[in-house]
């Protein structure tokens, strides 16, 4: 039994009235007690003061509740006007992308922070989306930005991936891919794979002495992948900025094969601890990157002689240097002969080597953007 306090016909009586557990009440966030009897219930009371001390016009506590389920539709209702036919709207590419096979990051933010740039006739934000259809122009020029930023894969959803991969035949894909040069380059020792022409071995200046820019059709061409500056072998160039996300995506699993040549032939104990992953540190090549220590992902090790043929779907930075590091092993020399099912041959087989991909080699590149 308890003792509560109960209005009744205007005037208070004090009475002992048995009541339940406090009960949780939605409207006030709070547990209130048994209502009891009478004209006018505690609850009823304590819901007007709460309205009033808010500046909330008296109600019930059934018209509070109304008035936020009404509130809560009208969200619904908000987030239903960015929608289209039941999907929601891309959200679009940055401005800046559509100059991407001309001009770096920076310089595209130039352009658009001068006032060249125009979208649908006015100048944009800096922060300025584009959508499918906008008309973009520098100088006055339209710019074919469209076919330079198709859908990421990140930014689709089940659904739509899943019809897109269904509408794309391999016809559809290789009709798709004549706008765009591929090359298979013989990456030699002492190139960085960067295209910052501030750096003087950057790869753009490598292609450019071996006469790759023939070849280019005047299209902005950067690497698929990297190979550290002292290392050797296949590396792609493209100008078709799908690749990298279809190659180079955690889920892709394509196979890359590494020659390497330790400075000590690797006793059959670390060769098992190479197989089964060696925890290391690495940090990702983008700018604000936080170094990640986890162990490496089981991967095929063969001997070839006193050298390790390693053959991983996992792509860490230095990833195979630093294995062998973290078993007290130095690297000599490092070479990679195979990339997701292209090999070096014919007139890349010299390290400087280069040649347009065709045939059998576009039909690997379709595969890799189905």
């Amino acid at each position: 039994m308890a003792l509560t306090h109960v209005l009744n016909s205007g005037s208070t009586n004090h009475r002992c009235v048995a009541r339940p557990r406090p009960r949780p009440c939605r409207c006030l966030g709070r547990a209130l007690p048994f209502t009891g009897s009478g004209s006018r219930s505690p609850l009823l009371l304590l819901a007007a003061a709460s309205s009033s001390s808010r500046g909330v016009r008296n109600s019930s506590p059934q018209q509070h509740v109304q008035r936020r389920s009404q509130k809560h539709n009208n969200v619904g209702h908000l987030h239903d006007n960015n929608k289209v036919n039941g999907k929601i709207e891309e959200a679009g590419v940055r401005v800046n992308k559509a100059f991407r096979q001309t001009h770096s990051r920076r310089e595209a933010d130039a352009l658009v922070a001068s006032g060249r740039v125009h979208v649908n006739g006015t100048k944009p934000e800096p922060g300025t989306r584009l959508q499918p259809g906008d008309v973009v122009t520098l100088d006055g020029k339209r710019v074919a930005w469209e076919r330079l930023e198709p859908t990421s894969k990140k930014r689709q959803t089940k659904e739509t991936a899943a019809s897109s991969k269904a509408a794309s035949t391999p016809a559809d894909v290789r009709q798709s891919m004549k706008k765009f040069v591929y090359i298979a380059y013989h990456k030699p020792k002492g190139v960085t794979c960067t295209t910052d022409q501030k750096d003087a071995t950057n790869l753009l200046a490598a292609l450019q002495r071996a006469g790759v820019e023939k070849k280019s059709k005047n299209q902005r061409l950067f690497p698929v992948g990297r190979l550290d500056k002292l290392s050797t072998g296949l590396l792609v160039v493209t100008s078709d900025g799908r690749v990298p996300n279809a190659v180079l995506a955690p889920d892709a699993k394509y196979q890359k094969q590494y020659v390497v040549k330790p400075h000590e032939r690797v006793t059959d104990e670390h060769l098992r601890e190479l197989r089964s992953g060696v925890i290391i540190t690495t940090t990702a090549q983008r700018k604000g990157a936080k170094p990640l220590t986890a162990k490496t992902v089981p991967c095929q090790v063969d001997r070839r002689g006193d050298d390790l043929c390693f053959t991983l779907e996992e792509g860490r930075n230095r990833q195979i240097r630093r294995m062998l590091e973290a078993l007290g092993y130095r690297t000599l020399a490092l070479h990679r002969p195979s990339f997701a099912g292209l090999k070096l041959h014919g007139r890349t087989a010299a390290p400087g080597g280069w040649a347009l991909l065709e045939g059998d080699e576009l039909d690997v590149v379709a595969k890799w953007l189905k």
